[in-house]
């Protein structure tokens, strides 16, 4: 997961649902990862609950692979 602040508008970024991505900073540059073992698949691809904590500036973000590494 990577996050950014711009001004007053923060991003968050996760897991793919369609896609998946290499960890920031890991890949050459933007895209999916194009020599996945099949094997492998399920394990990158995830689910994402974002939640606002009452009383929090921050949001609680929640990861989770739909299968174990």
């Amino acid at each position: 997961m990577m996050q950014k602040v711009e001004g007053n508008v923060a991003f968050h970024t996760a897991m793919s649902t369609a896609f998946p991505q290499p960890a920031p900073g890991t890949a050459p540059g933007p895209g999916p990862i194009k020599d996945l073992p099949a094997g492998k698949l399920r394990s990158v691809l995830g689910i994402t609950s974002v939640r606002q904590v009452r009383g929090s500036a921050r949001l609680a973000i929640v990861d989770t692979a739909l299968a174990a590494v």
